[in-house]
């Protein structure tokens, strides 16, 4: 029975021994080695070493004993006297494996002196892979892992110091926004729509008006499409003034703010354009020749509107210290090669846009779209920062941008990294499962390379930072908390605390653009996207405006409709292009000619001029009835007018009454 045991374990090289059997071996193996020195070879056999090391293994699996290196029990005398067994010797000398008492060895004199039977290097060497254990994941392991990083001088837990760039630049507006002086807010939205842009938009209407026409002869000879007229610039920003009233102004269809129904009526609209006017310049809106389209370019058809507005982003204001990047979305849920589905957004569905944003304002700064391009993370964060690098902004970014190479490459253009950060972006690994003694009592583990301090903290749930500008201290701040009804201090990470309150940019331009939206239904994705920008251009104005104007307090509802006024009212003049309407038609055919502006008493005295009524076809020095004097009996002309309020009015006491009193009559 013992034959074949050994026969199934070893292929019948080893037996089974008996006590006396293994005594006699052992004292064999004794001689043996002595002779071995005596001949000075006995330890030079690497390949039996390795043939020995398998076959004791392979007993020991058999035997249920644990495999040792040799084969021969610590603290014999053959393991006192030689520095290992050979498999050369006799099969009589083998112990016996299911003597474990003489095979554990106690800790003292593990601790007590070294043990000649550990295997060396070179000997670990020659042992296949499979034979040298499983590295435990846990407990002794983890800190020998930890040792290991430290020693190995890539991440250390001590000695950090943050390097803070110095911040250069001068935040506000710049160039032609710092140049302007002016309170009233179509000045400051021109700055981005400006005639230059909306007159590439008015052409490329007409050309595809034409080309429309000319591609479809079998229309009716009365449809909308044969009284088509060349749309212009002013008649341009009179449909977006209007575009602007629908985003306060809520209609369930666009022909219901045309209704002629009293308990509806909205006569403004009727008033400032014709309904079939409005909607035939909505169907033929267009931004770019297709004749001319580039099938590489997926925004061909918005590319010149994307980019002419883009680059007033970036030239008429420069960023505060702290800056971030987020994604935005525009709803979309119709065909389009390029749409995405993102589950954390409140819009899953839609188009993209990576988009940099001031922290403090909320200005968008710059915009990616994302059509699909295979662009690597680092590309779209340089390609965002533009010309912001190597002035010692401060950039907030969540953990799908962040990586340990990306705040790295950062640092060299002298700007300060903080950020969510995931697994598997260059972390260790006792950031990427620290366990509860990692943690320790702060709740925290802190490592560092030298450049960039990666950090996991745990809250609710576990929070990886990484950084390049903050220290490991923890910081005191007020929470609320479920269950209480007054906030609760807590103790958070000083990254976490500014993270909290600059990686809010993005999320101020969505919240104020989301409040009054034009953007009406439509099944052509680019005169929404279109009219998203112009929404980004109505906030960004709003912002330059307020920079400009700190002592006006003026709300964003009352920018835009202010701006719709400008551009909706009769008579409005377009500066740049010197096209203006005569006096007498301003004043003949004012929709509201017995009815005073709302912005009459404002209060603002420098927005209200006197000015000469301007020479008309008719007459050189045109004069109108005073509405003042009208309106208390009189008839008397002058020849001055309100700049503002477009009113005529005589200078001195009826310029002072009416901006002053309600009833001035």
């Amino acid at each position: 029975m013992a034959k074949r045991k050994a026969k199934a374990c070893g292929g019948g090289r080893f037996k089974q021994l008996t006590l006396a059997q293994s005594l006699s071996g052992s004292v064999a193996a004794v001689e043996m080695s002595d002779s071995g020195k005596d001949r000075g070879g006995a330890g030079d056999a690497p390949k039996e070493v390795e043939d020995r090391i398998r076959g004791e293994e392979s007993v020991a699996g058999c035997s249920g004993a644990p495999p040792q290196f040799g084969g021969v029990p610590r603290g014999s005398a053959a393991a006192e006297s030689s520095p290992l067994r050979l498999s050369g010797d006799s099969s009589d000398s083998e112990p016996d494996p299911d003597s474990s008492s003489e095979w554990i060895p106690s800790e003292s004199s593990r601790e007590s002196s070294p043990d000649p039977w550990e295997p060396t290097e070179e000997l670990r060497s020659k042992v296949p892979k499979k034979s040298r254990g499983r590295a435990p994941a846990r407990g002794r392991g983890a800190r020998r892992r930890q040792s290991l990083e430290v020693d190995a001088g890539v991440w250390s837990h001590d000695g950090w110091k943050p390097t803070k760039f110095p911040f250069v630049a001068t935040p506000g507006p710049q160039n032609a926004a710092a140049d302007l002086d002016s309170d009233q807010p179509v000045d400051f939205m021109e700055l981005f729509l400006t005639d230059e842009l909306l007159g590439h938009i008015a052409s490329q209407t007409n050309l595809y008006a034409r080309q429309f026409i000319q591609a479809h002869p079998e229309a009716l000879p009365h449809s909308r499409e044969r009284v088509w007229k060349p749309v212009t610039v002013p008649e341009l920003k009179k449909y977006l003034g209007l575009m602007f009233l629908t985003g306060y102004i809520k209609k369930p269809s666009v022909s219901m703010y045309w209704s002629e129904d009293p308990m509806e009526a909205i006569p403004y609209f009727n008033n400032t354009m014709p309904r079939n006017r409005f909607q035939l310049i909505g169907k033929f809106l267009h931004f770019n020749d297709n004749a001319s389209q580039d099938a590489g370019d997926k925004l061909y058809k918005v590319r010149p509107v994307l980019d002419f507005i883009i680059s007033k982003f970036k030239q008429l204001y420069q960023p505060h210290e702290n800056i971030c990047i987020d994604e935005g979305m525009l709803q979309w849920r119709g065909r389009l090669n390029f749409r995405v589905y993102n589950p954390q957004k409140p819009v899953k569905y839609g188009i993209k846009s990576y988009i940099l944003c001031d922290s403090r304002t909320g200005y968008c700064y710059n915009m990616l779209p994302y059509v699909g391009q295979s662009s690597t993370l680092p590309d779209i964060v340089f390609s965002l920062l533009d010309r912001l690098t190597e002035q010692g902004y401060t950039i907030f970014m969540d953990n799908f941008y962040n990586s340990v190479k990306l705040c790295e490459q950062l640092c060299k253009k002298k700007t300060n990294v903080c950020g969510t950060l995931r697994k598997n972006r260059g972390e260790p690994q006792i950031i990427r499962e620290p366990s509860k003694r990692d943690l320790g009592e702060e709740g925290k583990v802190v490592r560092h390379n030298g450049r960039v301090l990666v950090l996991a903290w745990q809250d609710k749930r576990l929070v990886r930072m990484i950084t390049t500008c903050h220290n490991d201290r923890m910081q005191r701040v007020e929470v609320w908390q479920k269950g209480q009804r007054e906030k609760v201090a807590q103790l958070k990470p000083k990254c976490v605390v500014q993270y909290n309150s600059c990686m809010n940019g993005v999320d101020k331009l969505d919240q104020n653009i989301a409040y009054y939206p034009f953007i009406r239904k439509t099944q052509n994705w680019t005169k929404k996207f279109v009219a998203y920008l112009f929404q980004i251009c109505v906030y960004n104005a709003y912002v330059l405006f307020r920079s400009r104007n700190p002592g006006i307090k003026k709300t964003h509802l009352d920018f835009m409709k202010d701006i719709a006024r400008s551009w909706t009212e009769k008579g409005y003049v377009s500066h740049e292009e010197g096209e203006e309407m005569e006096v007498e038609d301003v004043l003949q055919t004012r929709s509201l000619r017995n009815r005073d502006p709302e912005g009459r008493l404002d209060g603002l005295m420098s927005r209200h001029k006197l000015e000469r009524l301007r020479a008309t076809t008719k007459k050189a020095h045109p004069s109108r009835k005073c509405r003042v004097c009208v309106r208390r009996g009189g008839r008397s002309e002058t020849r001055m007018w309100c700049k503002a309020c477009r009113i005529p009015l005589h200078a001195g006491e009826c310029f002072t009454a009416y901006h002053t009193q309600k009833k001035y009559h």
